[in-house]
């Protein structure tokens, strides 16, 4: 994993919605890995960065962002389970597109 407090304190740097758009591109790298084949221990660390990510969020948490992060938590304590490997890759492509609706950057911009 990356070093965690340089990691930490990029992240705290942006706003609400850019920290939800970047928890939602690591759940969707999480999803690519894992039909990419990545080995075990490298999903199991990026899943580990997201759900620290999530963490981080502190107040701005919603219950959505909180459920997403205890399945996260779930997922990691059974990982590795190849036979899982595509619900996995799938629930976390859902999960992405959720966090990225409530990031609000995927909405179209005002005309």
């Amino acid at each position: 994993m990356k070093d965690v407090s340089r990691l930490r304190e990029r992240f705290l740097r942006d706003g609400r919605d850019r920290r939800l758009g970047n928890i939602a591109s690591n759940l969707l790298r999480v999803s690519h890995w894992l039909q990419m084949g990545r080995a075990a221990e490298t999903v199991a660390d990026l899943m580990r960065e997201t759900a620290s990510m999530i963490e981080w969020t502190g107040d701005d948490a919603t219950e959505e962002l909180v459920n997403v992060h205890r399945e996260l938590c779930r997922w990691r304590r059974v990982w590795p389970l190849e036979p899982a490997r595509g619900l996995l890759a799938f629930r976390a492509r859902q999960m992405s597109d959720h966090v990225l609706e409530l990031s609000r950057l995927a909405e179209a911009p005002p005309r």
